[in-house]
């Protein structure tokens, strides 16, 4: 038979947990009965990729909130299957769009019929994180920089293949407008993801292409890509040895990059929103998310929704003017 020192014990250990709860509990937030179920990311591409990052977020924002916050890839239509099923939504908190530039910017320019419109389908939350492009050549070609990849593609006209996520993606566009800039004449071919991308790279099938330093680093280490030149206006943290498009001569790469962002369809509360952006906020700031994040070349956004929009405005205008310089319309 228990003793009463014991039950005393054993009292002060169940209001110890039930404590550990409660403080658990008001720790949690729940605005206007948001969320009452878990929350759906879709990611409107393949598995794989910079997209999968959110799942560093993810376990902190269900501490937040209480509710798990599911990452689902939905690739097809150059991310306008995902997009839309998001925008089809409720406005409700429980489905969110983790899309980058590619989908809600590019793609649409890009895609005379797409049906994704940015500006009225969907409100921005925050900025997840941005990072440059890499431009990357199969090890087998016999080219180690930029001006050597441009000779031996003039030698060949449209003899090598480039891949990208999709038409009218970053990746699509970027090369694009290298290819125009420079007079190569090189066939595009289109995947569903950025990792199946890049096994063609390392395979041979492509010739060359543009990635992520993050995305592209085993390959590299593997000596079966070779990394030539970054965009953007500052050499990528992990990758100080690749020397940006401006330092080796060519103008006009310095602000294209992939920005990745959380939106919700359009209607969504404000209040959610501003809850939501926060947290992203707070862990992009400080902590080992930001962290990871800076050790894989990306930058963390700290900015509010309203300035995450106003960027997008600008991306519509700047990507509008490379779309128009490349010529690249594909009729969806």
């Amino acid at each position: 038979m228990p003793t009463r020192r014991e039950l005393l014990g054993a009292a002060a250990g169940i209001a110890a947990v039930a404590g550990f709860g409660l403080e658990r509990a008001r720790a949690q937030q729940t605005i206007d009965g948001w969320p009452s179920r878990s929350v759906r990311v879709i990611s409107p591409t393949g598995t794989g990729g910079p997209g999968q990052n959110f799942r560093f977020y993810a376990d902190q924002l269900k501490d937040k909130f209480g509710q798990s916050f599911v990452l689902e890839n939905m690739p097809g239509g150059s991310g306008s299957v995902g997009c839309m099923a998001v925008a089809r939504s409720a406005p409700d908190g429980h489905t969110l769009l983790l899309a980058s530039n590619s989908h809600i910017v590019l793609a649409p320019l890009v895609l005379t019929n797409s049906p994704v419109n940015v500006k009225k389908d969907f409100v921005p939350i925050a900025l997840m994180f941005t990072f440059p492009f890499l431009l990357l050549v199969n090890s087998g070609l016999p080219v180690r920089t930029v001006k050597e990849l441009v000779a031996y593609a003039k030698a060949r006209p449209g003899e090598l293949n480039y891949g990208s996520p999709g038409v009218g993606t970053g990746g699509h566009l970027v090369t694009e407008l290298l290819v125009k800039r420079t007079g190569i004449q090189a066939v595009h071919v289109p995947y569903q993801a950025t990792t199946q991308q890049m096994l063609a790279a390392a395979a041979g099938t492509l010739q060359f292409t543009f990635d992520t330093v993050g995305n592209a680093r085993g390959m590299v280490d593997a000596g079966k890509v070779i990394p030539l030149a970054v965009t953007g206006a500052r050499r990528a943290v992990s990758a100080p040895d690749v020397a940006t498009f401006r330092e080796l001569g060519y103008d006009g790469f310095d602000d294209l990059f992939v920005a990745n962002g959380l939106l919700a369809p359009a209607g969504a509360s404000p209040a959610v929103i501003k809850a939501l952006n926060r947290e992203i906020v707070r862990m992009n700031t400080d902590g080992p998310i930001r962290q990871t994040l800076i050790n894989a070349s990306y930058e963390p956004g700290t900015i509010a929704p309203e300035d995450y929009g106003a960027m997008i405005d600008r991306e519509l205008k700047l990507w509008g003017d490379v779309v128009q310089e490349t010529g690249v319309r594909v009729k969806a």
